[in-house]
């Protein structure tokens, strides 16, 4: 009995201090996980911290916390070397906003550069050289020798033929006047008259061979150019007709309706057609010659405070690759069309042998010297319509360096530089090359 009861104490103990020991054995282990982790941990922290593609904007508090303890430390130099901080606290930094790298940082220049702003644009008529051709007597276009628009016509080319009974009885007045009185005055009164509306002093040598009033009358260009409908500043296009000086103004209110079934008076692009009816003085069309042209060049949004009278651009055609001319800006205008406004410039230029063609385009680029804050053009990112830099805000113990994105304004760019409006001063660094610090499918908080 004594010895089963010493056996049963005997087991007990032994598995009592099997116990403890398995406690004290998972207790050492914890510990051991718990140091390793730290380690693993901390040497994580001296690896760049990415852009994770996972992750998502969580709030400023991590950034608020970077910016209290960098502002704690001593003013940045790159020279002198920047401070570092804890390992610890730069595991907690949002991924989305901070990159620790080893790139290189640059320092915001504040410098005079020169920028070179480029302009597209294209040549069109200048309607200060439009010259109108009118008729001068109500009548019927039995013949038109202007088909198109843009046409070229030279001086003294037959443009029309009309039909006027008012002109047919004038006429029959100066045969009957010549024929019948010997009043000198007379005569040359009744010929001046013919001459007033539009004959020719060729076309009254004709009447006078043959006395007779001939059925239509020959109109001829006074001047040598290009036919207009439209006399608009854009060229003659093909827009509505104007209200004043068109085809409908002058219309003889009393030809052709549709219910009659007679021919048309006006056309909505505004050009004549055989058949028509023609009042007297109407504005048939007009003739540019095309001696002088304007260029009409949009800059961009952010150019258009430079490009002022006076500046000098230099300009390249579409139609002679290679070749440049120079130009001043004359005029700057401000547009609205299409529920949109924006700023286009004003360019002339001389073409006496009429190279330039309508519409034909250019291109407009000018030099500008600009005292500002400039930062290499690999530094800036594009977010959309928003330019974004990685502004260093200090360093780890192993010398890496710790990048912030912040949002600036850009102004002038050129290859090399890019002018920054706001956003940054002239004792800040940024990355050198902003797109190796950035992930495509991260949403990037600045």
């Amino acid at each position: 009995m004594k010895k089963n009861i010493l056996y049963t104490i005997r087991r007990y103990s032994i598995a009592g201090l099997g116990f403890i020991l398995l406690l004290l054995l998972a207790s050492c282990n914890s510990k051991r996980n718990e140091q390793e982790h730290a380690g693993n941990h901390a040497t994580e922290t001296d690896t760049m911290v990415g852009m994770s593609k996972n992750s998502k904007m969580e709030g400023h508090t991590n950034m608020d916390h970077l910016n209290e303890k960098a502002d704690g430390h001593q003013q940045m130099n790159i020279g002198q070397g920047l401070d570092t901080l804890d390992e610890m606290y730069l595991s907690a930094l949002p991924a989305n906003q901070s990159v620790i790298s080893k790139q290189s940082a640059v320092p915001v220049r504040d410098s005079m550069q020169q920028f070179t702003i480029n302009g597209e644009g294209y040549i069109t008529f200048d309607p200060r050289r439009n010259r109108k051709i009118s008729v001068r007597i109500s009548g019927r276009i039995e013949r038109l020798f202007v088909k198109y628009n843009y046409q070229y016509v030279r001086k003294g080319e037959k443009i029309m033929e009309i039909y006027s009974p008012d002109l047919n009885t004038y006429i029959s007045e100066y045969i009957y006047i010549r024929q019948k009185s010997n009043d000198r005055e007379l005569m040359e009164k009744a010929k001046q008259k013919l001459l007033l509306l539009g004959l020719s002093n060729a076309q009254i040598a004709l009447i006078d061979k043959n006395p007779t009033a001939p059925f239509t009358i020959s109109i001829y260009s006074p001047f040598e150019g290009y036919v207009l409908f439209n006399p608009s500043p854009g060229g003659g296009g093909m827009s509505a007709p104007s209200t004043q000086g068109g085809m409908g103004s002058g219309m003889n209110s009393g030809a052709a309706s549709a219910s009659t079934g007679t021919a048309s008076t006006s056309l909505d692009d505004n050009s004549i057609r055989e058949g028509m009816y023609v009042s007297k003085d109407q504005t048939v069309f007009w003739i540019n010659d095309f001696q002088t042209v304007w260029g009409i060049v949009a800059f961009s949004h952010e150019n258009e405070k430079i490009a002022k009278p006076g500046l000098d651009v230099v300009v390249e055609s579409e139609l002679f690759p290679g070749q440049t001319f120079r130009s001043v800006v004359q005029m700057v205008e401000p547009v609205y069309r299409g529920a949109q406004k924006f700023t286009q410039v004003r360019l002339y230029f001389s073409t006496p042998n009429r190279k330039l063609k309508q519409n034909s385009l250019i291109r407009a680029s000018a030099l500008v010297n600009s005292s500002s804050l400039t930062v290499p053009a690999s530094s800036v990112y594009y977010l959309g319509s928003t330019a974004i830099v990685w502004v260093l805000k200090a360093t780890t113990k192993d010398g890496s360096n710790v990048f912030q994105a912040r949002a600036i304004k850009i102004g002038n760019r050129s290859n090399e530089y890019i002018e920054v409006l706001k956003g940054l001063n002239s004792t800040e660094f940024v990355a050198k090359d902003a797109g190796y610090l950035a992930d495509s499918e991260t949403l990037i908080q600045y």
